[in-house]
């Protein structure tokens, strides 16, 4: 693909006049007015702080003036990470193939390691919900972790590739890993993208202990689950933390709270899931069960 110049200067100048700044006041005392004239005509590139001061100075975010930048739309990597990110809540057979097809592109274009992890997790997942094939799936997810526990530190986008791998570990392997995810985590509390991984990472390793019948341990988890967030913003998460509530409830002869399982049942009904309200009726520990299909004799998983 050809280089083509980003017109950074030329969008902050459109910006700027939109919103009604002169030069003087956008470039402040960060730099020289001349300077910042340069940036507007793509004479010269900003430096990052002087680039971070001017889109401070026009009430805009990074991610916003991206969004921009490339005409009100995400850059294919941004897409393709959205994408991705979107299987927390809903992993369906026909967003792994949009995502598979769009990384494989982005890898054809240059080397990217982040997205090469994605397009191995993915195909795990694939192996997973359409093949049952749980060894090739744990094949494309080793290629993964190979890489991941080289890390000293890992941040948002390690995180959700980890996420999405957890099923290769053992429940008390991916217990630990999930204790050291709500950590990191919590420490970007204002990020909605956090709330939500969390929420997947609990999710996940329930079903794991829920495998291996450590119910007690899985309710811990579960109980994690009941927040406020949870309900308004992910309610077939939300749905699906009721079903494994009961489920694991039931297993250990605890059955103070009941009717869990129809209260999801409606929720899903009310939001149009059919399949999800079918599968709760006849199997709830099918729901959001990538493994339903293994017996618990061929989860055996790697510990580290």
């Amino acid at each position: 693909m050809a280089y083509q110049p980003i017109p950074i200067g030329s969008t902050l100048k459109k910006i700027r006049e939109n919103k009604g700044y002169t030069q003087k006041q956008i470039s402040d005392e960060k730099m020289a007015r001349s300077t910042y004239t340069k940036f507007e005509n793509d004479t010269i590139s900003p430096t990052l702080p002087k680039y971070l001061a001017v889109i401070d100075h026009m009430d805009i975010s990074h991610e916003e003036f991206m969004y921009i930048l490339h005409d009100y739309h995400l850059g294919e990597k941004e897409y393709f990470l959205h994408l991705f990110k979107k299987l927390e809540k809903r992993p369906t057979l026909a967003l792994l193939d949009e995502i598979i097809e769009k990384g494989e592109a982005l890898v054809q274009d240059r080397y990217d390691q982040l997205v090469l992890d994605i397009l191995n997790a993915c195909r795990g997942y694939k192996a997973l919900l359409e093949e049952h094939d749980l060894e090739k799936a744990k094949g494309y997810a080793e290629k993964v972790w190979e890489r991941m526990a080289t890390l000293d530190n890992w941040y948002l986008a390690e995180l959700h590739v980890i996420n999405s791998i957890l099923y290769l570990f053992n429940s008390e392997t991916a217990v630990a890993f999930t204790d050291r995810a709500v950590k990191i985590l919590s420490k970007y509390k204002d990020f909605d993208e956090a709330v939500t991984l969390q929420h997947s990472f609990l999710l996940h390793v329930t079903n794991l202990l829920m495998m291996d019948k450590k119910y007690e341990q899985a309710l811990i988890y579960l109980r994690l689950l009941e927040t406020p967030n949870i309900m308004l913003e992910c309610p077939i998460l939300w749905g699906v933390t009721l079903i494994r509530k009961e489920v694991c409830m039931t297993k250990i002869g605890d059955l103070s709270e009941p009717g869990l399982i129809n209260k999801a049942i409606q929720l899903f009904e009310c939001l149009n899931q059919p399949d999800l309200a079918r599968y709760a009726k006849e199997n709830p520990e099918t729901v959001y069960n990538l493994y339903a299909r293994f017996p618990i004799s061929h989860i055996k998983a790697l510990a580290v």
